[in-house]
């Protein structure tokens, strides 16, 4: 992916990630405060009391964006708080498998080097095999009913906290990927229709006309086009302004665009009307119709009604025919209708 979706990505992912991160740790060290406060395991109690405090501090560094900060004072703490809960209460009361999980979340987290991701779960490892080596029972250890609760409660917490980084990265990748997909599809279209009136504009109408006429021929349909001009179009930019000519393009390009048609804007006050599966006197009557649609168009500008009319060219064909002889011809006709008065269509029949 470009740099584009990794920064997007990353603000994301990296918000969320220590955001809700940090809400999980806040609340597991407050229960573990009251737990240990109320089972009397006072050293224990102390340290989730350091670390809640730290916890509530660290969402300043979230809200900051300080990551860096938050990653290595969430490493730390979960580390020293597994090992001296490990070494009091024993083995048997599974807070080790926050150290496990710190091994995992390492590589969710953000602005954190490969190099020190390794170290860091390569140290995290380190500590969990001493551990397992060195500790079974604890200084102060549980009555088998607490320990076994304490042991599924962490054992719990520890899977759910994976699952979690798990689901708010892929969260974070396939929001991302959406909005990717919709910026390609608003660039595709920037890409192929003409700015002002929203039309294709030439080159993407010169291929989707060549797609057409193809189709057309494979299906044995006659296929017309027709080229238009908008008569006097210079005296609306001159006498009222190019603001004026640009509101006459786009009256007619919209009225264009309601045609079942491809519609393409071919150059300045020019327009390409594609229509397939019509006879010559059909196609004929469907464009003379949607010229004096244009005609009764009500065009004001600062007060004025404007009289907005177009001259077409239009030649039908039956079997393959490229593009650009069928545009001269449809522009011949066009030369050929402006030379006789404008406001009409000029038909070419070939057999």
């Amino acid at each position: 992916m470009g740099t584009a979706y990794e920064e997007r990505r990353g603000t994301l992912y990296n918000y969320r990630i220590t955001f809700y991160g940090n809400v999980f740790a806040w609340v597991i060290h407050v229960v573990f405060l009251i737990t240990f406060w109320r089972l009397d395991v006072t050293t224990l109690a102390w340290s989730n009391i350091l670390s809640v405090l730290y916890y509530t501090l660290s969402f300043y560094f979230v809200h900051k964006r300080y990551y860096r900060t938050f990653f290595i004072g969430l490493f730390v703490e979960v580390v020293y708080n597994a090992i001296i809960s490990t070494i009091v209460l024993g083995w048997g009361a599974n807070v080790h498998y926050f150290i496990l999980m710190v091994a995992y979340g390492v590589f969710f987290m953000p602005n954190v080097s490969r190099a020190i991701r390794i170290a860091s779960t390569m140290l995290a490892m380190g500590i969990y095999g001493y551990l397992y080596v060195t500790v079974t029972d604890g200084t102060s250890p549980l009555s088998p009913t607490l320990e076994q609760v304490i042991g599924v409660t962490c054992l719990l917490a520890t899977i759910a906290l994976v699952a979690g980084l798990s689901l708010i990265f892929e969260g974070a990748v396939v929001e991302v990927t959406s909005e990717l997909e919709r910026s390609n599809e608003r660039l595709h279209t920037l890409a192929s229709r003409d700015g002002l009136t929203g039309l294709y504009n030439r080159t993407t109408g010169y291929r989707l006309v060549e797609e057409a006429i193809r189709e057309a021929v494979v299906s044995g349909r006659p296929y017309t086009i027709a080229l238009a001009d908008i008569d006097h179009f210079k005296s609306f930019n001159e006498q009222h302004g190019h603001d004026c000519g640009d509101l006459v393009l786009k009256q007619v390009a919209s009225a264009l665009a309601r045609t079942d048609s491809i519609a393409v804007r071919w150059g300045g006050e020019e327009f390409l009307l594609f229509l397939a599966g019509q006879s010559e006197d059909e196609a004929a009557e469907t464009i003379d119709r949607l010229r004096q649609q244009i005609k009764s168009l009500e065009t004001i500008y600062e007060g004025r009604r404007l009289s907005v009319t177009l001259t077409f060219g239009v030649t039908t064909w039956h079997g393959f025919k490229d593009v650009d002889t069928l545009v001269k011809e449809a522009d011949d006709r066009l030369r050929a209708g402006k030379q006789a008065g404008k406001d009409r269509i000029v038909t070419s029949i070939h057999h």
